[in-house]
Parts: structure tokens; C-alpha cells; sequence
């Protein structure tokens, strides 16, 4: 297996502050860290019960910025970017995608304490981006005291009890190159649970459940505000179809322990 965890969502938006407080006013995330950087972007990682994180991609001040670019290709709407998959030897995952018939993109190896590479969605059918990253620490321990680290969330502390994330859910039009990259490539379990439906799965972080449609891309973050990570298919199923995209993510959000879509 070369992927050890899906490890999170990067989710695209005009600022931390537009997405930051409906993960951490409805779903309890902890702030993690925030990078203000000079260059292509500004990431920062809200944390949940399991683990699992969703990371904030905000434009950084390159007019050229990729995130802005990608933003403006919707109208400045915020939208899922890419899934980050944690590897333990990124040299091994470069070579079973190349087996697998992907051409890897965006390949840096130049730091030793992260390493990362990405497929592209056209490749692999996924309607998102996937990153593949070797780190042995996460990034606000990598970053020590660097300049624009930033360890306080910019809104205030949740006072909601800390969610669990322990499923995501997404579309797919073109199952073989998805279970090429995900099983074959990333070592992923697949588990069909219902004609067209799949999940996969990893020793660590959330659940990637997947259906057939025509729009390949992620659908819904299903949460949990009890903390648990158990999940029934008809409710993530439920916020993946039926409910409204919640504007300042991007994507559709769920409490499955309610039965209480948010959004």
C-alpha cells in the first residue's frame, strides 16, 4: 500500500475568513495553522475529532496565483481544489502511477520534510486533484517559527463540540482509471455497497464514497457533531444529492448524526 491516509480536503476560497467559521461555528474544527506567504497561495488546516482536516486554499498575492486563477474559472466561487493522500515513500507511489499509466504533475521532491506530486482529474477521472504527499510531521510542526505562521484562528474558538469528518462524498462518470489510481495506485480497500456506489478506504482518516453521475468531483463533507465515525450510505448519500451547495465552501455539508443537513 503506498498511501497510509487520506489525510484531507483542500477546499478553494477568496479568504480564510469566507469558509473558516462554518467548519469551526457548525462542525467545531480546530485551527490548526495558517500560512501567509508571498507567492501562489495561503494554506491553512481546521482539524476534526478524527483526525481527518480540511484544508483552506486562499489566493496569495502573485496576481498569476493558481488559486485565483482557479477561482475565477467559476466566478470567484469557492470549490473542492484537490485530496491529500499521505504516503510513505513518494519515489514508490511515482513509480506505481507511471505503472498505472498516470503521468504525474506538479512533482517536487526538493524538500526533504514534505515531498509531493499530483495526478490530474482529466487523468484519473476523479473531478479533482490528487495530491500525494511524504511527510513525516505535519506542516505547523514542519514550519517551526517561519515567517507568516500563524497558530490563531482569525474568528473565534468553536463553542459547538468537536465533529468528526469521516466520510466524503463524490461523483465519478469513468470507474476504471478511479479504481486504477485509488486501488491501484494508492492502495485503497474498495467496498461496493450498492450497484454503481463504492467506498475506499485507507488504515487512516476519511472514508471516500463514491457514485456514478455525470459530473465527476466531490459532493459533500458528511460530518458527524457527536464525534463518531460510523455512517449510514442513505444519509451521506442524502447530503451528496439532495441538499444546497453552502456558498462559502464550495460543497455540500452534513451533521449525519442529527440527520440535519447544514447549509
Amino acid at each position: 500500500m503506498t498511501a497510509y491516509s487520506l489525510d484531507h480536503v483542500a477546499l478553494a476560497v477568496r479568504s480564510w475568513t469566507q469558509g473558516g467559521p462554518v467548519l469551526a461555528g457548525r462542525f467545531g474544527g480546530r485551527w490548526r495553522h495558517g500560512f501567509e506567504q508571498a507567492g501562489a497561495f495561503n494554506p491553512a488546516q481546521i482539524e476534526y475529532a478524527n483526525g481527518m482536516r480540511v484544508e483552506l486554499l486562499q489566493p496569495g498575492s502573485d496576481p498569476a496565483s493558481f488559486v485565483r486563477r482557479f477561482l475565477d474559472g467559476t466566478g470567484a466561487r469557492a470549490r473542492p481544489h484537490h485530496i491529500t493522500f499521505k504516503v510513505r515513500d513518494i519515489r514508490a507511489s511515482l513509480g506505481a502511477a507511471g505503472a498505472a499509466g498516470f503521468e504525474p504533475i506538479l512533482v517536487n521532491l526538493d524538500f526533504e520534510g514534505w515531498q509531493e506530486a499530483f495526478l490530474h482529474p482529466k487523468d484519473t477521472g476523479l473531478g479533482f486533484l490528487v495530491q500525494m504527499a511524504q511527510a513525516e510531521e505535519m506542516p505547523e510542526e514542519l514550519a517551526g517559527d517561519m515567517p507568516g505562521l500563524s497558530l490563531t484562528p482569525p474568528w473565534p474558538e468553536p463553542e459547538v463540540a468537536w465533529a468528526a469528518l469521516p466520510a466524503v462524498a463524490g461523483q465519478v462518470s469513468r470507474w476504471d482509471p478511479v479504481r486504477r489510481v485509488l486501488r491501484d495506485v494508492l492502495g485503497g480497500t474498495e467496498t461496493p455497497l450498492e450497484p454503481g456506489i463504492s467506498r475506499f478506504t485507507w488504515p487512516s482518516g476519511a472514508d471516500l464514497v463514491l457514485a456514478t453521475g455525470e459530473e465527476p468531483g466531490l459532493r459533500a463533507l458528511a460530518f458527524r457533531g457527536d464525534g463518531a465515525v460510523s455512517w449510514e450510505l442513505a444519509d451521506v448519500l442524502r447530503a451528496a444529492e439532495q441538499e444546497q451547495i453552502v456558498p462559502e465552501l464550495g460543497i455540500r455539508v452534513a451533521d449525519l448524526a442529527s440527520q440535519r443537513v447544514a447549509g
